[in-house]
Protein backbone atom coordinates (compact mmCIF):
# COMPACT_ATOMS: atom_id res chain seq x y z
CA UNK A 1 0.00 0.00 0.00
CA UNK A 2 2.85 2.39 0.73
CA UNK A 3 4.12 2.28 -2.84
CA UNK A 4 0.60 2.33 -4.28
CA UNK A 5 0.88 -0.92 -6.23
CA UNK A 6 -2.32 -2.43 -4.87
CA UNK A 7 -2.80 -5.14 -2.29
CA UNK A 8 -4.59 -8.40 -1.65
CA UNK A 9 -5.86 -10.42 1.31
CA UNK A 10 -2.32 -10.87 2.65
CA UNK A 11 -2.39 -7.24 3.75
CA UNK A 12 -4.80 -8.34 6.49
CA UNK A 13 -2.25 -10.90 7.68
CA UNK A 14 0.44 -8.20 7.63
CA UNK A 15 -1.84 -6.06 9.81
CA UNK A 16 -2.31 -9.00 12.20
CA UNK A 17 1.48 -9.30 12.50
CA UNK A 18 1.78 -5.57 13.22
CA UNK A 19 -0.97 -5.79 15.86
CA UNK A 20 0.53 -8.85 17.55
CA UNK A 21 3.98 -7.26 17.66
CA UNK A 22 2.59 -4.07 19.14
CA UNK A 23 0.51 -5.94 21.74
CA UNK A 24 3.56 -7.91 22.88
CA UNK A 25 6.30 -5.26 22.59
CA UNK A 26 4.33 -2.05 23.14
CA UNK A 27 5.26 -0.18 19.95
CA UNK A 28 4.86 -0.96 16.23
CA UNK A 29 7.74 -3.00 14.76
CA UNK A 30 8.95 -0.37 12.28
CA UNK A 31 8.13 2.73 14.33
CA UNK A 32 10.10 5.92 13.85
CA UNK A 33 9.09 9.50 14.65
CA UNK A 34 10.08 10.44 11.11
CA UNK A 35 7.30 9.06 8.87
CA UNK A 36 9.55 8.84 5.80
CA UNK A 37 12.08 6.81 7.80
CA UNK A 38 9.27 4.62 9.13
CA UNK A 39 8.00 3.94 5.60
CA UNK A 40 11.54 3.02 4.60
CA UNK A 41 11.78 0.61 7.56
CA UNK A 42 8.44 -0.97 6.63
CA UNK A 43 9.71 -1.65 3.11
CA UNK A 44 13.33 -2.58 3.80
CA UNK A 45 14.31 -3.11 7.45
CA UNK A 46 14.26 -6.39 9.33
CA UNK A 47 12.08 -6.76 12.42
CA UNK A 48 13.83 -5.56 15.57
CA UNK A 49 13.24 -7.72 18.63
CA UNK A 50 13.91 -6.39 22.13
CA UNK A 51 16.97 -7.68 23.95
CA UNK A 52 15.86 -9.71 27.01
CA UNK A 53 18.73 -8.45 29.16
CA UNK A 54 18.48 -4.81 28.12
CA UNK A 55 14.68 -4.44 27.91
CA UNK A 56 13.53 -7.14 30.33
CA UNK A 57 11.21 -8.57 27.72
CA UNK A 58 11.36 -11.89 25.94
CA UNK A 59 9.26 -13.17 23.08
CA UNK A 60 8.71 -16.90 22.57
CA UNK A 61 10.19 -18.55 19.50
CA UNK A 62 6.67 -19.45 18.32
CA UNK A 63 5.53 -15.82 18.59
CA UNK A 64 8.67 -14.54 16.85
CA UNK A 65 8.25 -17.03 14.02
CA UNK A 66 4.53 -16.31 13.57
CA UNK A 67 5.00 -12.54 13.59
CA UNK A 68 8.04 -12.74 11.31
CA UNK A 69 6.13 -14.84 8.81
CA UNK A 70 3.11 -12.49 8.96
CA UNK A 71 5.43 -9.54 8.36
CA UNK A 72 7.18 -11.15 5.39
CA UNK A 73 7.75 -8.28 2.97
CA UNK A 74 7.09 -10.44 -0.10
CA UNK A 75 3.33 -10.95 0.06
CA UNK A 76 3.63 -14.07 -2.10
CA UNK A 77 5.76 -15.67 0.64
CA UNK A 78 3.71 -14.31 3.57
CA UNK A 79 1.98 -16.73 5.94
CA UNK A 80 -1.69 -16.92 4.98
CA UNK A 81 -1.07 -16.36 1.27
CA UNK A 82 -1.82 -19.96 0.29
CA UNK A 83 -4.46 -21.25 2.69
CA UNK A 84 -5.59 -18.06 4.38
CA UNK A 85 -6.69 -18.45 8.01
CA UNK A 86 -6.15 -22.22 8.04
CA UNK A 87 -2.46 -21.69 7.36
CA UNK A 88 -2.19 -19.19 10.19
CA UNK A 89 -4.17 -21.21 12.74
CA UNK A 90 -2.01 -24.21 11.83
CA UNK A 91 1.08 -22.38 13.08
CA UNK A 92 2.66 -23.82 16.29
CA UNK A 93 1.84 -20.56 18.14
CA UNK A 94 -1.81 -21.70 18.21
CA UNK A 95 -1.14 -25.38 19.01
CA UNK A 96 -2.68 -25.27 22.51
CA UNK A 97 -5.92 -23.61 21.44
CA UNK A 98 -8.96 -25.83 20.98
CA UNK A 99 -10.54 -24.13 17.96
CA UNK A 100 -13.96 -25.74 18.47
CA UNK A 101 -14.12 -24.48 22.07
CA UNK A 102 -12.87 -21.09 20.98
CA UNK A 103 -15.50 -20.74 18.26
CA UNK A 104 -18.17 -21.95 20.69
CA UNK A 105 -16.99 -19.32 23.21
CA UNK A 106 -16.31 -22.03 25.77
CA UNK A 107 -12.77 -20.88 26.66
CA UNK A 108 -12.39 -18.63 29.69
CA UNK A 109 -10.16 -15.64 28.98
CA UNK A 110 -7.03 -15.45 31.14
CA UNK A 111 -7.98 -11.91 32.21
CA UNK A 112 -11.37 -10.25 32.56
CA UNK A 113 -11.23 -6.54 33.30
CA UNK A 114 -13.53 -5.27 36.00
CA UNK A 115 -15.70 -2.55 34.43
CA UNK A 116 -17.87 -0.35 36.62
CA UNK A 117 -19.67 1.55 33.85
CA UNK A 118 -19.63 2.28 30.12
CA UNK A 119 -17.34 5.25 30.77
CA UNK A 120 -14.95 3.44 33.14
CA UNK A 121 -11.38 4.05 31.92
CA UNK A 122 -9.59 2.40 34.86
CA UNK A 123 -8.18 -0.35 32.62
CA UNK A 124 -6.46 2.11 30.28
CA UNK A 125 -3.07 3.69 30.92
CA UNK A 126 -3.67 7.17 32.35
CA UNK A 127 -1.05 8.60 29.93
CA UNK A 128 -3.33 7.79 27.00
CA UNK A 129 -6.72 8.66 28.47
CA UNK A 130 -6.06 12.39 28.40
CA UNK A 131 -4.55 12.57 24.91
CA UNK A 132 -6.13 14.72 22.24
CA UNK A 133 -8.02 12.62 19.69
CA UNK A 134 -7.86 15.18 16.89
CA UNK A 135 -6.07 12.77 14.53
CA UNK A 136 -8.94 10.29 14.87
CA UNK A 137 -11.59 12.79 13.88
CA UNK A 138 -12.76 13.61 10.36
CA UNK A 139 -12.51 17.22 9.27
CA UNK A 140 -15.86 19.03 9.39
CA UNK A 141 -16.00 19.51 5.61
CA UNK A 142 -15.79 15.74 4.96
CA UNK A 143 -18.80 14.88 7.15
Amino acid sequence: MIVGSGHDHTLDWWALGILMYEMIIGIPPFYNKNKHQMYYFIQHAPIRWPDKEKHGLSVSEEARDLISRLLEKDRKQRLGQKNDVEEILGHPFFKDIDREKLLSKMIEPPFKPQIKSATDLANFDARFVGLDVAESMLPEESI
